[in-house]
């Protein structure tokens, strides 16, 4: 394998980043290779300088009123602790969005000259030198139909919610932007930014178009890149994964029902807290799964007749909302 300690994997929304670099987890672990994969949302993230939604809301007002120096300063600072504890590990950590993501594309939106955005990037570059950093770059030449495909997919406001912040941001603002034209108008900038800073970056890299939906062929240009065998994913086991689907309510009466369906012959799972709606589960064993995208697990357990009777939830805490619980299958005429 390249000789790495550190993976940034960066996108658009709604690129694929968090499935890319849950795919790249697996199989680092079929090779038995030491990694550590820190989602985005997770909570305890390395590099995140708020650890709820009030300290969240410090920061953001910190960055509109054009305080954002300091934010940039205490980042750096968490960009530097993870360098070092990473040149002293023996491991390889997997980061999706946060050098492209998290810092840079809230600086963006806040007005920030494109330089002092751009000399972040170059410090942090600096930073992980020693780290043997590589870039994977998940690219989306349509933007417009990039930002359709995720509206839809996450459903509810997202369209609404993408458009307000984009729109009604510094940038946004000044740029009189308005409407879904605005939102894609945005976007296209904010990839003209991160291209330039894409070209000028020093260590390895790679750019892949994911436009086109080729997963397969996503994830065996990542693992040539990073030097690693061609993928094989797990299969489903032996059982009829029509005995899992149904309607699952949680343990906890104040939160509402899930549940799982089958789509093109995988499960997924709809309703769930935290997560996105109809997220797939990946076969891992009997009865055992992993929610793609998340580092989060499901485990069905069945009763004393060996019909399904409920599962559970667990994994790592998210940020903002604590998707892990029990859950009991609600009852029906299936075993």
């Amino acid at each position: 394998m390249r000789d790495t300690k550190l993976i940034l994997i960066e996108g658009l929304p709604g690129a694929g980043k968090s499935t890319t670099a849950h795919f790249l987890a697996r199989h680092l672990a079929r090779q038995a290779i030491p990694h550590r994969w820190w989602y985005e949302e997770e909570r305890g993230h390395p590099l995140a300088v708020f650890d709820d939604r009030a300290s969240l809301r410090r920061v953001v007002e910190a960055l509109s009123s054009g305080q954002h120096r300091p934010v940039v300063a205490a980042v750096l600072d968490r960009w530097r602790q993870l360098a070092a504890r990473l040149r002293a590990a023996d491991e390889i950590v997997l980061l999706d969005g946060c050098l492209f993501g998290h810092l840079t594309w809230s600086l963006f939106p806040a007005g920030v000259p494109e330089a002092e955005i751009h000399a972040y990037l170059a410090e942090v570059e600096r930073i992980i030198a020693g780290c043997a950093p590589c870039l994977i770059a998940l690219d989306q030449e349509d933007v417009a139909a990039a930002l359709r495909r995720i509206c839809a997919r996450r459903g509810g406001d997202t369209a609404e919610r993408f458009i307000r912040n984009a729109t009604a941001s510094a940038y946004g603002r000044r740029r009189g932007l308005a409407g879904f034209d605005g939102l894609v108008a945005f976007w296209r900038d904010y990839r003209a930014l991160t291209d330039a800073a894409f070209a000028r970056i020093g260590f390895p890299k790679l750019a892949i178009e994911v436009g086109g939906g080729d997963w397969a062929n996503v994830q065996r240009r990542v693992a040539d890149f990073l030097g690693l065998p061609p993928a094989a994913e797990a299969t489903a086991p032996d059982v009829s994964l029509e005995r899992f689907t149904g309607s699952y309510r949680h343990r906890d009466g104040d939160k509402p029902p899930c549940t799982i369906s089958l789509d093109g012959g995988s499960l997924v799972l709809d309703g769930v807290a935290g997560l996105w709606p109809r997220s797939r589960l990946i076969p891992t064993g009997p009865g055992l799964f992993e929610i793609e995208s998340f580092p989060l697990a499901v485990a069905f357990a069945a009763d004393a007749a060996g019909a399904t009777a409920g599962m559970t939830i667990a994994g790592r805490g998210l940020l903002f909302e604590d998707a892990r619980g029990r859950f009991v299958r609600e009852r029906d005429d299936r075993a």
